[in-house]
C-alpha cells in the first residue's frame, strides 16, 4: 500500500502574520516532549531514531514558517550513527500519514537523534534534508539526548542553516 496522493498541485501557503517574526518553526510543547521521549528510548538502546514533523506552512512579510502539531514515526532500522524507516513497515507510515492529510497537515519536517556527536547535520543528514524538501521550505530538527541539545535547520540546499524555533504551550 501506498500514501494516497491527493494532488502534485503547489498550493499557495497561506498568509498569517507569525508572532515572532525571527522564528522559522513553531512546535507544540507536546510534540517536543515526544521527540525528546522517543530519543531518550533509543538512547536506551544506544540506537538513532527518527520520525517527521506534521503540521501547516505559512507565509507572512518576512517569509515562510512552520507550525508543527503532531510527530509520526513507524518501526526503524537503527544503529548508534544511521537510522531509516524500516522498509518491510513502510505501510504503517503511510497510514499515519494518510490520517494526517485527511486533517489537512503535512509532513513540514523531520527530526532525527544524534548520540554524543553533537546537533549539526550529517552529509547523509543533508542528502535526506535536499531529497525531502528540495531548498523548499520545510525543517530537520536534531536532537542529541546523552548532551541534551536540540537544534532545528532549514532546507537551504546542500547548506541546511540552523534557524530560531519557538517552544509553544499545548
Amino acid at each position: 500500500m501506498t500514501p494516497t496522493i491527493i494532488s502534485s498541485e503547489k498550493k499557495e501557503i497561506p498568509f498569517r502574520k507569525r508572532s515572532v517574526p525571527s522564528a522559522k518553526v513553531f512546535v507544540f510543547e507536546d510534540e517536543i516532549s515526544r521527540i525528546v521521549d522517543h530519543a531518550e528510548y533509543g538512547m536506551k538502546d544506544n540506537k538513532e531514531v527518527m520520525g517527521l514533523l506534521i503540521g501547516r506552512f505559512f507565509r507572512d512579510d518576512n517569509g515562510e514558517y512552520a507550525i508543527v502539531d503532531n510527530v509520526i514515526t513507524s518501526p526503524l532500522t537503527a544503529n548508534d550513527v544511521n537510522v531509516r524507516f524500516d522498509e518491510y513497515k513502510l505501510e504503517t507510515l503511510f497510514d499515519l500519514l494518510d490520517a494526517e492529510t485527511e486533517k489537512n497537515r503535512l509532513v513540514v519536517g523531520w527530526y532525527h537523534s544524534h548520540l554524543d556527536y553533537g546537533c549539526f547535520m550529517s552529509e547523509t543528514d543533508v542528502k535526506t534534508q535536499n531529497g525531502l524538501f528540495g531548498g523548499e521550505c520545510g525543517f530537520a530538527l536534531v536532537i542529541d539526548p546523552i548532551r541534551e541539545e536540540l537544534k532545528v535547520f532549514d532546507s537551504t540546499l546542500n547548506d541546511p542553516q540552523s534557524v530560531d524555533m519557538i517552544v509553544m504551550e499545548s
